[in-house]
């Protein structure tokens, strides 16, 4: 990825340099979530709580369909520096699946319906696989690349005290997703430049693709808030939509970042945070 070395020549490559640059392993983190974790586990807030316990739900099958959808062009590749970032992209999303399964198993042991948002998002993709395009399918990966890669850069670099507003038990997994969700933010986007070079397509696939995050995920958590009986917790609602919408809040950090993608001449390294990943990989030990 990146090193304490970097020159300035290095933070003034252009957006295709630096993926082209970008260099990231497959790691295993084999975490274990302790039962003491508290039940609100997000700055002790249900509503939060049960925002990114619904995100990790969706995790370890989108995660999959990410993987299907790249994996039906890497046969065409015939660059070797992106091929290898393709396997690698693989092997993180698979262990992001993994990961994330462990952390779904401690909601549900306490009765969060964690299997209901799960098997939602088991038959879109499913349906996605069945219906869409091979490269509709990619176009997909790549703006749900571009979704999270914005969500993860809200922690790394415009509010990174926020990450610590996961309960301790918990940081280590959260602040390794957005390190690598990162490291591979450009590879699905390559892949489509690459092999498929349809910019305006892709452009309304990311309404489409934004339209449908924003609809289950705001149904799974509510289904998590309602099972928490704190769906009446006016204070909960508040400080929740606070972190959300607020003047400072992530949907007003990231929005700039959201439409830059619909830029023709966008790259996801327009958005270079390389050294704050740095900063953030070494802050909690992420080889």
């Amino acid at each position: 990825m990146l090193t304490n070395d970097m020159t300035a020549n290095d933070l003034l490559l252009s957006p295709q340099h630096i993926s082209a640059s970008i260099d990231f392993p497959v790691r295993s983190l084999d975490l274990v979530f302790s039962d003491e974790i508290p039940e609100f586990w997000f700055a002790n807030n249900a509503f939060l709580t049960c925002f990114f316990a619904a995100l990790s739900s969706a995790f370890p099958d989108g995660e999959r369909q990410f993987i299907h959808s790249v994996r039906n062009y890497q046969s065409q590749i015939d660059d070797s520096v992106l091929l290898k970032q393709v396997r690698a992209f693989i092997g993180q999303e698979a262990h992001h699946g993994k990961e994330h399964d462990q952390l779904n198993n401690l909601m549900r042991k306490r009765g969060y319906s964690i299997d209901r948002i799960y098997s939602r998002f088991k038959k879109m993709n499913k349906m996605m696989q069945v219906t869409f395009s091979q490269s509709h399918q990619l176009a997909t990966t790549v703006c749900m690349e571009h979704l999270t890669a914005i969500i993860a850069d809200y922690f790394i670099s415009k509010n990174t005290q926020d990450l610590d507003k996961f309960d301790i038990g918990l940081r280590k997994i959260w602040a390794w997703h957005v390190i690598e969700e990162t490291e591979h933010k450009s590879v699905a986007f390559d892949v489509y430049q690459l092999l498929v070079k349809r910019p305006y397509f892709l452009r309304l696939v990311m309404l489409e693709t934004t339209f449908f995050f924003v609809l289950i995920t705001s149904k799974g958590t509510r289904e998590l808030l309602i099972h928490s009986g704190k769906h009446k917790n006016l204070k909960n609602w508040k400080d929740g939509l606070g972190f959300l919408f607020g003047r400072n809040g992530l949907v007003r950090q990231i929005s700039q970042d959201y439409f830059d993608f619909f830029s023709l001449d966008f790259h996801p390294w327009q958005h270079d945070n390389r050294v704050m990943v740095e900063q953030l990989k070494l802050k909690y030990q992420i080889i």
